[in-house]
């Protein structure tokens, strides 16, 4: 089980910032994400697309924005657990929570924060009997 102070929900701008702001109070965060790497859209879907929304940035590339903010949060050593989409939040006793994914991974955090943005991107299967007996398979 993976346990510490903030789980967050998102590993898009919004939840590599929160790691940022959290480090500085010396909390210790972990993200889950169901894409394969850190950015959310800014990553998967844009990454060469300029945004202008961004303090103290009058443009900069989704891609680029990513990696500065990889870069400041570097120092408070975030974990990640990528690839896999949080599935369950129960509530403890002890006034934690646990979090497991879609891979059966567990999470114990005192506070869980969500930074979903748009939502996790899920793929479109092709409709082949027996796809799950291919699938997080290579080819040899």
């Amino acid at each position: 089980m993976i346990t510490t102070d903030i789980l967050i929900i998102g590993a898009g701008p919004t939840g590599l910032f929160t790691v940022f702001e959290a480090g500085l109070l010396k909390l210790r965060c972990h993200l889950i994400d169901a894409l394969p790497q850190p950015g959310g859209q800014c990553s998967e879907i844009y990454p060469k697309k300029p945004i202008y929304d961004i303090p103290a940035y009058p443009e900069i590339l989704a891609g680029d924005l990513t990696d500065k903010l990889l870069e400041q949060i570097k120092q408070f050593e975030p974990g990640f657990t990528l690839g896999e989409r949080a599935e369950t939040i129960e509530k403890q006793a002890t006034e934690t929570f646990i979090v497991t994914t879609n891979k059966g991974t567990k999470h114990h955090a005192k506070i869980v924060a969500i930074a979903g943005g748009l939502g996790s991107f899920e793929p479109r299967k092709p409709l082949i009997d027996n796809i799950a007996d291919f699938e997080d398979k290579g080819v040899e």
